[in-house]
């Protein structure tokens, strides 16, 4: 089988086939060459690949050096290259991926905005850093000023690129993403004012007041800092409505124009930040709790090829959408957006990793065709416009080159209201996982029962149901984890409280939710007295019967 070449320059530099570091190409002139090759896209002349890389000796040394580099590159990349007495070129047709392909790709203008949008967030996973970021040729400035230039050219497409993004998540209502973006944007370049400004404004309407001032005065300090200089009046009349709670909401502009948008009135009050989630799916990682154990065996099995199966199973409400999620979004989520010493670093290279979330709830789903659309639109595979199960197939086996995690939401649902997704289609899948693509696929699923059991409920024999060697079992949280839970209320509980609650929960975290919930709106409104409790009990008495040791012999208030 052919080996795959992968080149990723955005960031330091990392080479590889199949997966495997290239230990056997060591020196850096090697290294330059192949990757000036393969970014150049043309064939050259000898004699000025030499001049590129050996620009400080004679024609006749210089030469001499690119043979033997040649020499090495030969013996390990051979298919890779054309190479002739006169020039060489990199071999386009070859088993290769080029992140810098890729993201020009990305970056590209398009008239589709809605396509446009969705090709940037991609180009965001793809810059790791600076191209080429910390390799360096002694003694070869026309290298260093190619590598230069294409450094420009991909951060301005990456400074773009964030500017429209931060822009967009604005205009509509995503908050978490904007202040992610604005803050990548802002490491990037920290003397941008109005930058500084879009920033605030997404802290300010996402419910974090302190922190949206906060960056007014690190707004000032970078000012300071490098130019010199205070802030605008317009930045400082913004503090001021964020100060007075009275912060415009923004219109909604073109989302092709990639600009920091102006913030026009009606003014609004901020809207308050949820500390306890009951109810929807937890899809902040930092308002997730527990479940340590279960999410280090998950990630232990995706961290190696072939990545393995899992299914998450539990009662309802016992947290498992919730914990598809956390998989999904803690290794790349922004430190700053996580609890104090919160683990992410689950996963080695995290950013090269894709995440597909299947929700069946969403009947759209249910249908064959569509369902294999979003699996290739998530996994940056080509879409056809037609698309059946032979196409996906062929598209998936040939195309898949990155470790690719299918999350499938609520399966038992799909078997008990989607008849058309048959065992063939399910046999589908279970064959890209175990035989086609290299062990770089792996599906982790939620459910009721284990998998087997709900085959064999939904007359399925599919051997897809047989594939999933690891089944992490929901119960309640332990007592440390439902604590650290109950401790992240923004006004303490008192220890009564605590103690009451991790009762009448029994640990399980919808409850856990619901009281902790009705204890800090009770603190908020002034409440001095016990009355909560008995609001609480009301709260969670229609969910307590999917959790039996929910309720505890001395239930009360």
């Amino acid at each position: 089988m052919t080996k795959v070449l992968k080149l990723s320059l955005i960031g330091p530099l990392v080479i590889t086939q199949d997966d495997l570091p290239l230990d056997d190409l060591t020196t850096a002139k090697a290294q330059a060459l192949l990757c000036y090759l393969a970014v150049a896209a043309r064939p050259f002349s000898r004699q000025a690949l030499a001049g590129l890389l050996w620009g400080d000796l004679p024609e006749a040394d210089a030469r001499r050096n690119l043979r033997g580099v040649l020499m090495k590159l030969r013996q390990n990349l051979a298919p890779y290259l054309h190479i002739t007495h006169q020039s060489l070129a990199f071999n386009r047709d070859s088993a290769y991926t080029l992140d810098v392909e890729d993201f020009y790709a990305l970056t590209a203008r398009r008239p589709d905005a809605a396509s446009k949008i969705d090709h940037l967030r991609q180009a965001l996973v793809l810059y790791r850093g600076d191209f080429l970021e910390d390799f360096h040729l002694r003694h070869a400035p026309a290298f260093e000023e190619w590598v230069m230039q294409q450094r420009e050219d991909m951060r301005k497409r990456m400074l773009d690129a964030l500017k429209t993004l931060t822009a967009v998540s604005l205009q509509t209502a995503a908050y978490d993403e904007g202040i992610t973006t604005a803050r990548h944007y802002l490491a990037l370049e920290p003397s941008d004012e109005a930058a500084h400004r879009q920033l605030m404004t997404l802290l300010a309407l996402s419910g974090q007041r302190s922190a949206a001032l906060n960056q007014f005065d690190q707004c000032r300090a970078a000012l300071q800092d490098e130019l010199g200089i205070e802030p605008a009046e317009e930045t400082a009349v913004l503090r001021d409505q964020i100060r007075a709670n009275t912060l415009p909401l923004p219109t909604r502009p073109a989302l092709h124009a990639p600009v920091f948008v102006q913030v026009p009135p009606p003014a609004v009050n901020l809207p308050p930040s949820a500390t306890f989630i009951a109810g929807p799916p937890i899809t902040q990682p930092a308002r997730f709790f527990g479940r340590e154990r279960e999410i280090k065996r998950l990630f232990h099995l995706l961290r190696h090829i072939p990545m393995q199966n899992a299914a998450i199973i539990g009662p309802r409400r016992a947290g498992k959408t919730s914990l598809l999620h956390y998989l999904k979004t803690i290794t790349t989520a922004v430190p700053a957006q996580l609890r104090p010493h919160q683990t992410q670093d689950w996963l080695p290279n995290p950013h090269e990793f894709r995440w597909v979330f299947v929700d069946f709830q969403d009947t759209r789903l249910g249908d064959p065709q569509t369902l294999m659309q979003h699996l290739l639109a998530h996994m940056d595979l080509p879409v056809p416009d037609r698309c059946d199960l032979d196409t996906f197939l062929d598209i998936v086996s040939d195309e898949l080159r990155t470790p690719t995690v299918i999350l499938l939401d609520e399966i038992g649902v799909a078997l008990e209201r989607y008849p058309q997704l048959d065992d063939a289609f399910w046999e589908s899948l279970r064959s890209l996982a175990t035989n086609q693509v290299g062990g770089r696929l792996a599906y982790v699923l939620s459910a009721a029962e284990t998998p087997d059991k709900l085959a064999n409920q939904s007359g399925h024999g599919s051997p897809f149901f047989n594939i999933f060697g690891y089944v992490a079992n929901l119960g309640p949280l332990k007592d440390e984890e439902a604590r650290a839970l109950i401790a992240s209320s923004p006004i303490p509980f008192a220890e009564a409280d605590v103690a009451w609650i991790l009762a009448e929960s029994g640990g399980w975290p919808m409850l856990l939710q619901i009281l902790c919930r009705e204890r800090l709106l009770a603190l908020t409104d002034g409440e001095t007295g016990d009355e909560w409790r008995a609001d609480a009990l009301y709260q969670i008495a229609p969910f307590r019967h999917e959790h039996a040791d929910g309720r505890s012999p001395q239930s009360g208030t």
